[in-house]
C-alpha cells in the first residue's frame, strides 16, 4: 500500500539511521481515534520490500544482550527521489473519500426506513466521540516544543491535519442527522424496494442502445 510506503521511507528518511523498533513506535504515536492503524507486521515487510527495491539500505546489524539482532536502516540516494516523487504526487492528488458507507448507501432502498434512521444516528454518535477523542487529543498537545512540559509535542501542520479531520466528520454528523430527520418526516422516501414492474422497466432501459444517463454522463465528464 503507497501510504505505508510512505510513511515508513519517510519515517527513515527522517530519523535515519534508525530501526525498525523505532520506525514502529514513532507510527504508534501518530495514531489517531478512527485512523486504520499500521500493523507491525506491515511495518517490516515494508521495511524488506524498501531495502529489496533500493529505497533504504542496511547501516548494521547488532544485538544488544540477549535481545533479538536488531537492524539499522538508512534512506538512498534512489529513496529520496521516490520520497519526493511520491509525496508530491499524493498532495497534489485530489482523490475520493474510500468509505464503504458511500458504496453501502447505494442499496439504503433494501434496509426499512427505521434501521435507515437508526445507523444514521449510530454513525452519529461514533463521529461525536471521534471527534471528542481528537479534540481531547488536541488540547493535551503543543505545537511548541518545549521539554519539561506537561503537553506533548505536535507539530502545528500535524495540529492542523487533526483539525480538518475534525471539521470533516462533524459535516459527515451533520449530514447524518439531517438525512435521519428527513426520512422521518418523508421528505426523503427509503425503505421501498425496488419492485418487479419497476426493476423490469429499469432493465429495458439500460439495456437499450439509445439508453444515457445523463447525471452519470456529467459525473463520469467533471471528475475524469
Amino acid at each position: 500500500m503507497w501510504s505505508t510506503r510512505l510513511l515508513v521511507l519517510g519515517l527513515v528518511r527522517w530519523l535515519g539511521p534508525v530501526h525498525g523498533y523505532l520506525v514502529r513506535r514513532e507510527l504508534d504515536s501518530w495514531r489517531m481515534p478512527g485512523v486504520t492503524e499500521i500493523g507491525a507486521g506491515s511495518i517490516y515487510h515494508a521495511l524488506k520490500k524498501l531495502t529489496a527495491d533500493g529505497l533504504i539500505e542496511v547501516v548494521a546489524t547488532e544485538s544488544v544482550d540477549d535481545r533479538p539482532a536488531r537492524t539499522t536502516y538508512r534512506i538512498t540516494v534512489t529513496g529520496e527521489s521516490e520520497f519526493q516523487r511520491l509525496l508530491r504526487e499524493k498532495l497534489w492528488e485530489v482523490a475520493p473519500a474510500d468509505d464503504p458507507f458511500h458504496t453501502a448507501w447505494s442499496f439504503a432502498n433494501v434496509l426499512s426506513k427505521s434501521e435507515n434512521t437508526a445507523l444514521l444516528r449510530q454513525r452519529t454518535e461514533v463521529l461525536y466521540a471521534r471527534i471528542d477523542a481528537m479534540t481531547v487529543l488536541l488540547a493535551s498537545t503543543t505545537g511548541e516544543f518545549t521539554c519539561g512540559r506537561e503537553e506533548y509535542f505536535l507539530p502545528s501542520h500535524v495540529r492542523a491535519l487533526i483539525k480538518r479531520q475534525i471539521d470533516l466528520m462533524a459535516t459527515d454528523a451533520e449530514w447524518c442527522e439531517s438525512t435521519a430527520e428527513r426520512i422521518e418526516s418523508g421528505e426523503l422516501e427509503l425503505g421501498q424496494d425496488v419492485g418487479p414492474k419497476e426493476g423490469e422497466q429499469w432493465r429495458e432501459s439500460i439495456r437499450s442502445d439509445r439508453y444515457v444517463n445523463p447525471a452519470v454522463e456529467h459525473w463520469q465528464q467533471t471528475f475524469r
